[in-house]
């Protein structure tokens, strides 16, 4: 002690120091460890898998009659025209193949479900022979005609296509030889004196009440083919 001071402990600040020196340099250790981690890897690539998906193909052919005009028809006649389906293109299966109508114009032909219309469709294993007529006829020589479509009202099919079946064009690469024929039913009422041409209730049985005279519709007809499920590949 000089002159009544303290002296001050020149041990205790060395100490002091000493331990803030070491705990910047255990600080600045750890920085330096925590950048110098490091994790074996490896990396391999396994052969390329391509993928790539299939076509859903229905078209109309060899042959298309859809487009033989009509001459007027009277109740009880018959109209037959050959409308062939394939899917040659096509490298997946159906699941479905509907046929549905749709009409432009619209008539009592198409829109009376009782003295409309009516339609069935046949295949024949081979071509069919046709007569070009007009009109043109079909016969399945050396072949077996099998119905796919059993008499249906037209009006039906506008609302609710039909399943067609059994088609070959349901597997990719098929081939269907088709006619479709309508039917004008032999008891649809008419009478021009009593009812105006193409008019009155639809289902009548009294040509007072429906007259299916003078109609006229143009009909399309609709394909749809609805793909397999899905399955494991």
């Amino acid at each position: 002690m000089e002159d009544g001071k303290t002296s001050q402990n020149p041990r205790g600040s060395a100490v002091k120091r000493v331990v803030l020196t070491v705990a910047v340099v255990v600080a600045g250790t750890g920085a330096i460890l925590g950048g110098a981690f490091a994790t074996f890897t490896d990396t391999i690539s396994a052969s390329p898998q391509a993928i790539s998906s299939g076509k859903l193909v229905l078209a109309v052919g060899p042959t298309n009659d859809s487009t033989v005009p009509v001459t007027p028809i009277a109740p009880g006649d018959t109209i037959a025209r050959e409308v062939d389906l394939n899917s040659v293109t096509s490298t997946i299966n159906d699941a479905t193949i509907t046929f549905g109508i749709s009409a432009s114009p619209s008539s009592l032909l198409d829109s009376d479900a009782t003295n409309g219309l009516q339609v069935q469709v046949q295949t024949c294993s081979v071509p069919w022979t046709r007569v070009a007529g007009p009109p043109p006829t079909y016969t399945c020589v050396d072949g077996t005609t099998t119905p796919v479509l059993s008499s249906t009202p037209v009006k039906t099919l506008e609302t609710t296509p039909a399943s067609l079946t059994p088609l070959n064009s349901l597997t990719g690469g098929g081939q269907d030889y088709m006619v479709i024929t309508f039917t004008f039913p032999s008891g649809a009422p008419g009478n021009i004196a009593l009812q105006g041409a193409c008019s009155g209730t639809a289902g009548s049985t009294s040509a007072s009440a429906e007259n299916l005279e003078g109609c006229s519709s143009t009909l399309t007809y609709n394909f749809t083919a609805t793909q397999r499920a899905g399955t494991n590949k």
